[in-house]
């Protein structure tokens, strides 16, 4: 007797790119807290010139926001931030700490992991959890204390937590980003028609979103996060610089941010993303250790973190800062043997880059 052999339909992977303004938005005002190299002027700008009580809300408003998109196409910043001021505050810190929940499960297991109700039951537990979390997921990373007993006591007080993040993120985007927004939302629909124009071919979802971040495959801790993910929306940022962040998984669809930019083998000409990009290259050369670390790699070739931290008398601290801003601009190829990261530099970036100014300036 024959033996019926069912068959799973292979899944449909889709890949978007858009504009998403709640989205970008928020992840303009986290990158507030981070400053790096290459990120867009109006990150350092905008830090510049606000009060260090303002700068310290962010982090808090940010942190409590980020959860709360629900995997909606938000029509604009405002729209997303009035539903937030509408919605019932407990569930808000409810659903923030199942998010926390989630995450720590990558970096501690299921294994002991604590109930939301035992972690606002007592300062300590809460505590005690958080900076666990810290240590596996970023050895070496300082534990703010003082930062962290505020957030347990904005748990506690739900209410004025929702109006602490509330209110922050529309004095934000009043006063600092609804311009900004406007001024760039012709270079981000080049940039997004730019993406949606090229012929992928046979490309994979996950190697289609790869290719728009530039990078060579997928970062390899987000493999468990986006496990079921059948739908990946791109969203360019002016501001991201070379860097990428996973900023919602909701169900089956997937929002990532990355810089915002014209593909290779695009029609479509920006002389503004053009500028952009010039100005994220260059930046990641504005420094003389980055430089001397380039020099270096370019000499001797193909070292670890280890050689190159001892050749150059670097700290651990700085010796990552600077070779994730070098990696991250394309001007490093990173290689990870036994636990140990590898970098070699990237000849043709440097050339590409060189063509580019040159093309420039013509």
């Amino acid at each position: 007797m024959a033996e019926l052999e069912l068959v799973a339909p292979e899944k449909r992977i889709s890949v978007a790119f858009g504009l998403e303004p709640a989205y970008s938005g928020l992840t303009s005002m986290i990158l507030l807290g981070k400053n790096k190299s290459g990120m867009g002027e109006w990150v350092s700008q905008t830090a510049a010139i606000m009060t260090p009580e303002q700068l310290h809300n962010n982090r808090l408003a940010c942190s409590s926001a980020a959860a709360h998109f629900d995997g909606v196409d938000w029509p604009s910043f405002p729209a997303w931030v009035d539903d937030l001021a509408a919605r019932d505050p407990v569930a808000m810190r409810d659903q923030d700490l199942a998010a926390l929940l989630t995450k720590a499960t990558r970096f501690l297991g299921d294994a002991d992991l604590p109930s939301a109700a035992h972690l606002l039951a007592d300062r300590a537990n809460y505590l005690e959890f958080v900076k666990r979390l810290i240590e596996r997921k970023s050895p070496g990373a300082e534990f703010n204390r003082e930062y962290y007993e505020e957030v347990f006591g904005l748990l506690q007080d739900p209410a004025r937590r929702q109006e602490l993040t509330v209110s922050h993120l529309r004095m934000v985007w009043d006063e600092h980003l609804a311009a900004e927004w406007e001024r760039n939302r012709p270079m981000l629909e080049d940039s997004a028609a730019a993406f949606e124009s090229i012929d992928y071919g046979e490309m994979s979802g996950p190697e289609i979103v790869a290719q728009a971040m530039e990078r060579d495959e997928m970062p390899s801790d987000w493999e468990e996060m986006l496990v079921g993910v059948e739908h990946y929306i791109v969203v360019p940022s002016a501001h991201i610089g070379p860097y990428v962040i996973l900023m919602d998984v909701s169900g089956d669809t997937a929002r990532i941010v990355t810089r915002a930019r014209i593909p290779a083998g695009s029609s479509v000409t920006s002389p503004a993303l053009s500028r952009s990009e010039l100005i994220m290259r260059l930046s990641g050369l504005n420094d003389d250790t980055r430089l001397r670390i380039l020099e270096l790699l370019a000499r001797e070739g193909e070292k670890d973190t280890k050689y190159i931290m001892a050749e150059l008398g670097l700290s651990q601290s700085s010796a990552s800062r600077h070779l994730g801003q070098l990696s991250a601009t394309g001007y490093l190829v990173t290689r990870r043997s036994e636990g140990v990261k590898h970098y070699r530099l990237n000849q043709q970036r440097i050339e590409d880059t060189l063509i580019a100014l040159k093309e420039f300036l013509r």
